[in-house]
């Protein structure tokens, strides 16, 4: 017995000794993510949010809601549960969005760790866990946090799978996840093209012959036939998310109507902020060598630089995309590529590191340091400030939605611009309305709204602020909030209709 106490000690010794430096990133990640957490527990959910939440209600308890085939169902199904079994939004935030915002930051390590070395990818999940714009989108109900944990995911396993040939089932897994990020955001799709591309120019066609990747590929396409149903008996197509966008594309598909999405590069260096996107710009002068043996790696003579290639190719595809197709972007949306941006982050810090220590290795370790503290400081700065900076953000029209639904039916309608964020919080129908007069009044006589919401916070035609005048005989208003504390600035205002006889 006493001999077992032993080699149990002694194991647990051994793997503190070799995984401790990452167990205490992943543990100043979650402290740093905890804070946050209980810091943002009651700000309001944003439009997107919303959306995702308003789905969930739709589905489990009956809310009516217009549902967008722009959006996948997995976040939504998801949260629809935990609401069901009584979770709160700070519970769901929790589970959705910090233990895999925490999760990401060992896979990373794992990823790194794999491609390149221990020290690298120790230096990477640093960086992941202090990254400003992870840390935002942790503390909201955003699609980005889950589609980043089951996109990378994807990348480890086939990483494992496909090149460093462990197991078979690693492609398996890997494909099964690629699924599962796709149904939490389209864009999961980018790392199926990613895959692709880079077979095709390490292998040629010849990865066309591996049985393992077939069976991946059907097992991914299986997945995923349950959502082409669900698409077609919703919307009348299995591809209906295919042109749902907010983008209105030309018969190619292409948004040719916009300019071309130059401005969509200036997100790297916001989102690596001044110190590491020098480093970022330096580690890019590492991957001359990986054109300079690329001839080898294309007549399939080398395999020293796949994992430069690889990471050129992950950062390369999403970018191509939303330059040139979507020719949009936010910068949560090039969350995607913030593993291999960092990865190159890191490249360039060891670059600086090993051309200092040819000459003193004591001023090179200083320098390291510096940098990374300096860095450091710049993103939870950062973070510090936007997410404090945003915390209050459409809180009027949070405490608006609770104080219609405690004055209200189930059945009443509502109608107002912010759509989403109403019909999670009031769980009554909401809807928008006419921009104009006509309109409007055509709408009021159809549904017979109860309350008419009109706020600074959504687009509004100029026209509809004139209604609680035009219309004063019919609508009441009831309740206003302001943005200040003197209330001098109006946010939003509810009014009653008291007949609907405009």
């Amino acid at each position: 017995m006493e001999e077992n106490q032993e080699v149990k000690k002694s194991k647990l010794k051994e793997f503190l000794k070799n995984n401790l430096p990452i167990i205490l990133i992943i543990l100043l990640g979650f402290a740093i993510r905890l804070y946050y957490l209980i810091l943002t527990k009651n700000q309001a959910t944003w439009w997107d949010e919303s959306e995702y939440l308003s789905v969930g209600l739709h589905w489990f308890f009956g809310i009516p809601y217009e549902l967008n085939p722009q959006r996948p169902p997995l976040l939504s199904l998801l949260e629809g549960i935990l609401l069901k079994l009584g979770g709160t939004e700070f519970l769901l935030k929790f589970i959705l969005e910090i233990i895999p915002s925490i999760l990401l930051i060992l896979i990373s390590y794992l990823i790194v760790k794999e491609m390149y070395n221990k020290k690298l990818a120790l230096l990477t999940s640093f960086l992941m866990s202090i990254l400003w714009l992870i840390l935002f989108n942790t503390v909201r109900l955003h699609a980005d946090i889950p589609l980043l944990f089951f996109s990378y995911l994807a990348v480890y396993y086939f990483w494992k799978g496909y090149v460093k040939k462990q197991k078979n089932y690693y492609l398996y897994l890997a494909f099964i996840f690629v699924a599962l990020a796709f149904l939490i955001k389209l864009t999961a799709g980018l790392f199926g093209l990613i895959f692709l591309i880079f077979l095709l120019v390490i292998d040629k066609l010849k990865f066309l012959k591996n049985k393992h990747l077939w069976f991946a590929f059907i097992l991914f396409i299986l997945i995923l036939i349950p959502y082409f149903i669900w698409q077609n008996n919703v919307f009348g197509k299995p591809t209906a998310f295919l042109f749902a966008s907010h983008v209105t594309y030309d018969p190619t598909g292409i948004a040719s109507y916009k300019p071309i999405g130059w401005h969509v590069l200036n997100f790297i260096p916001w989102m690596l902020n001044t110190p590491y996107f020098v480093l970022f710009l330096i580690g890019l002068i590492t991957l001359c060598t990986l054109f300079l043996s690329l001839d080898l790696i294309l007549k399939n003579k080398s395999n020293e630089k796949y994992n430069d290639l690889f990471i050129f190719i992950w950062i390369l595809i999403p970018l191509l995309y939303f330059v040139f197709l979507e020719r949009d972007a936010e910068d949560r949306w090039l969350l995607p590529i913030a593993l291999p941006l960092l990865v190159l982050v890191g490249k360039g810090l060891y670059f600086i590191y090993d051309l200092i220590k040819k000459h003193e290795k004591n001023i090179a370790i200083t320098v390291f340091i510096a940098l990374i503290l300096l860095g450091g400081y710049f993103q939870l700065a950062r973070a510090d400030e936007i997410i404090n900076a945003k915390k209050d953000s459409y809180m009027q029209v949070k405490e608006a939605s609770l104080w219609i639904k405690e004055n209200s039916n189930k059945d009443d309608i509502i109608f107002s611009k912010s759509v989403t964020q109403m019909t999670y919080y009031a769980q009554r129908q909401v809807l928008g309305f006419g921009g104009n007069e006509t309109q409007f009044k055509e709408e009021v006589k159809k549904y017979k709204p109860k309350y008419l919401v009109l706020s600074i916070f959504e687009p509004h035609n100029e026209v509809i602020y004139n209604y609680p005048n035009e219309f004063k005989n019919s609508l009441e208003p009831v309740k206003t909030y302001f943005l200040d504390k003197e209330q001098k600035q109006l946010a939003l205002a509810i009014y009653k209709f008291k007949n609907y006889d405009l």
